[in-house]
């Protein structure tokens, strides 16, 4: 099932696999906010997508 994270910047980050989304989190958060998200916070704010 895909998810999705919508980031409080605006940014909705959605994928098909849990791997994907962590990565794709990881990423906008390092080049976007210059922070760190472990896996466990990336999933945790996950939702199913529409």
């Amino acid at each position: 099932m895909a998810k999705a994270v919508s980031c409080p910047c605006g940014e909705t980050i959605k994928a098909d696999t849990d791997d994907e989304l962590v990565r794709l989190v990881q990423a906008h958060g390092k080049a976007v906010h210059n922070q760190e998200v472990s896996r466990e916070d990336a999933l945790s704010m996950a939702q199913p997508a529409d």
